[in-house]
């Protein structure tokens, strides 16, 4: 008898980040998007955002999007900075989705499923600051859209294509590439494989947005999983009217799963990105990142299993 299939998962994510400076800043502030959403198909259990120095002030609040924000800032000369972020987070499947429902139906403006109201995801069809309108398709995908053909079907088959079409190549490409570059050159990252696929998602009419967040990666047999190897991930999501927001992973050429850890959406990297700020004095620096996702309680070491004790 096969097992049944897990319908949910719980994990322990830790998230480093040390910027270490070649001469003392005087200054910083800074704004981080680390906390994973908590939302129906993800729970956000505990969580701790570790910082040092201790901010003089810091700040918390939750986005238009829906996301966890934080801002802090350092007045005091510091020559490192780092935040880390722990947190526990419960990932469930989402419902089983199989409509009929033509793919011209769910697109912005005149897509019948648009009938009642939905003005922030009506923003996601719309160019964002990193993903300018497109006048032609980047890349050969035509086919993927025939009429009448049903939406997941339709959304499935461009997904692939995105990921034959694309070669991921972590030299190609940096953070900020222009669209332009990643189509001419048609490789780079995941970054890279999401902003191809929105762009020309919302010249076709859908609502599509950059999803940010952390990708579960399984040891081979017989060897232990390495500490601090882990790394963050990066995917999109179309908003359907009739379904919510579906997530698609080009980069691996499958829907979302339960490994599939989500901290934030937006309408391009630009919204989502995880640290950013403006730095006084410093001088040159170096940015260490090192991200642990542990299957919980299995594979979370012991002098980690207590992290929330107290809470």
């Amino acid at each position: 008898m096969e097992p049944t299939p897990m319908s949910e998962a719980t994990y322990l994510v830790r998230h480093t980040t040390t910027y270490t400076y070649s001469e003392p800043a005087q200054q910083s502030h800074n704004l981080a998007c680390l906390l994973p959403r908590d939302y129906s198909e993800q729970s956000l259990e505990s969580y701790r955002l570790l910082l040092k120095p201790d901010p003089q002030w810091r700040h918390e609040w939750r986005d238009i999007y829906g996301n966890y924000r934080h801002a802090f800032s350092l007045s005091a000369p510091h020559e490192i900075l780092e935040v880390t972020l722990m947190a526990k987070i419960t990932r469930r499947l989402p419902p089983a989705l199989n409509p009929a429902t033509p793919w011209e139906d769910s697109i912005l403006p005149g897509g019948a499923q648009w009938a009642s109201p939905s003005l922030i995801q009506r923003e996601f069809r719309f160019p964002s600051p990193l993903l300018p309108a497109l006048n032609k398709a980047g890349f050969d995908c035509e086919d993927c859209f025939a009429p009448g053909r049903p939406v997941l079907e339709t959304l499935d088959a461009f997904m692939t294509r995105v990921h034959e079409t694309f070669t991921y190549d972590p030299e190609a490409t940096t953070t900020f590439t222009p669209l332009d570059d990643v189509y001419k050159k048609k490789a780079g990252v995941c970054q890279d494989f999401a902003h191809a696929a929105i762009a020309e998602l919302r010249r076709r009419g859908f609502a599509a947005g950059y999803v940010s967040g952390y990708l579960e990666t399984v040891p081979p047999p017989g060897r232990e999983k390495l500490r601090g190897a882990d790394a963050t991930h990066a995917w999109y999501a179309v908003y359907l009217p009739e379904l919510g927001w579906v997530h698609f992973d080009p980069t691996n050429n499958t829907r979302a799963g339960l490994q599939h850890l989500i901290t934030a959406w937006g309408r391009d990297y630009g919204d989502v990105a995880p640290l950013k700020g403006v730095l006084l004095g410093g001088g040159s620096h170096t940015v260490d990142v090192a991200v642990d996702v542990f299957s919980w309680p299995d594979q979370v070491p012991e002098d980690l299993k207590d992290v929330f004790k107290g809470e």
